[in-house]
């Protein structure tokens, strides 16, 4: 495969809705500083230039509430914008950026990307990235990446390998089954097979064969996607669905590739405020902790004291300020329908 024909397509019109009080409605968690000043999306670009080679592959897809809100820095980095008229989840947003690649280039072989993950391990996510780009071209299959999980993780999907032998990383499998979020008992289970990986939104196929598995296993999207191509109208109108969902689940047409690299999905405060720690070379929060243990904050430069209390995150952002235990966190985005109930809209 040609690298010209290749194309990359950053997914980044999500909401961030777990990382509420950082990420509002003007500032979605993809375009949060994370870092050295760089936010997740632009972490992303970054890390897949180097096979990219010409930023007039690399793509985003968003929407047009976040349309204006991309850096002028981020956009320098593209070569092309796609905008969906309203936020309608990966299954149609990948159906059309499929249409408007395949309309700029008939031949291409199109890579979608979560905009939110942290992979600080770029050579070897892009030696496997290339080879699910490799697969994807000298069959015609849609390749996955799945990532040999490293513990029982109840918070992520599990794709299963059609295979009775030990999987190799790096090594193509055909899918035998696609599976939610399990049980903590489910996931001890899985994680002892040895033919289940997470699920890592991370897809390469030929544009092509995209809209073939969409036209032979969602009528309804395909229709209503390719109708909106043709007359830029009745998006609205588009189910909001995951591509897993849509096309995934059903299709016989898909591999996947085990992966071992480190990564994150970045999908709450806790684990966006700990990477930070991990990996930040700033100056850290200022917290004590007197008889206390594993807690973790982010404030506006004050002084955080911890006093007889364990496990807690403390978060204070302008005019909120969040109090939960760590493992509840996620719970923040309970407090969105309460604030749009009571007409607090300038919080959101």
């Amino acid at each position: 495969m040609k690298a010209n024909n290749v194309y990359f397509v950053i997914l980044c019109g999500g909401s961030g809705t777990r990382l509420w009080p950082l990420s509002r409605k003007d500032r979605p968690k993809q375009l949060l500083p994370f870092l050295d000043n760089k936010s997740l999306l632009e972490q992303t670009i970054d890390r897949i230039t180097p096979i990219a080679r010409d930023k007039k592959n690399i793509g985003i897809i968003t929407t047009q509430e976040q349309h204006s809100l991309i850096p002028q820095v981020i956009r320098e980095k593209v070569g092309i914008t796609l905008t969906e008229p309203t936020g309608r989840n990966t299954g149609p947003a990948i159906l059309y950026s499929c249409f408007e690649i395949k309309k700029m280039n008939p031949n291409s072989v199109v890579v979608f990307l979560p905009a939110d993950h942290f992979i600080p391990e770029t050579e070897k996510f892009c030696s496997y990235l290339e080879k699910a780009i490799n697969y994807a071209t000298i069959t015609n299959k849609i390749v996955t990446l799945g990532l040999m999980p490293t513990f029982p993780a109840i918070g992520y999907g599990y794709i299963q390998a059609a295979t009775s032998t030990q999987v190799k990383a790096g090594i193509p499998y055909k899918v035998a089954n696609f599976h939610e979020k399990p049980t903590r008992e489910k996931a001890l289970e899985y994680i002892r097979r040895g033919d289940m990986f997470w699920n890592l939104g991370m897809f390469a196929g030929k544009a092509k064969n995209f809209i073939e598995e969409y036209h032979k296993h969602d009528q309804e999207i395909f229709s209503r996607v390719s109708n909106y191509v043709k007359t830029k109208t009745g998006y609205e109108h588009v189910p909001s669905i995951s591509i897993d969902f849509a096309i995934m689940e059903k299709s016989e047409n898909v591999s996947i590739i085990p992966c071992d690299f480190e990564w994150n999905d970045v999908g709450n405060l806790d684990l966006f405020l700990h990477i930070q720690q991990q990996h930040c070379c700033r100056k850290k929060e200022k917290i004590i902790n007197i008889d206390g243990k594993n807690n973790i904050a982010k404030t506006n430069k004050k002084l955080i004291s911890f006093i007889g209390v364990d496990n807690l995150c403390v978060i204070e952002d302008g005019d909120v300020i969040v109090v939960s235990k760590r493992s509840e966190i996620e719970r923040v985005k309970e407090i969105l329908p309460v604030l749009k109930a009571e007409k607090i809209d300038k919080l959101l």
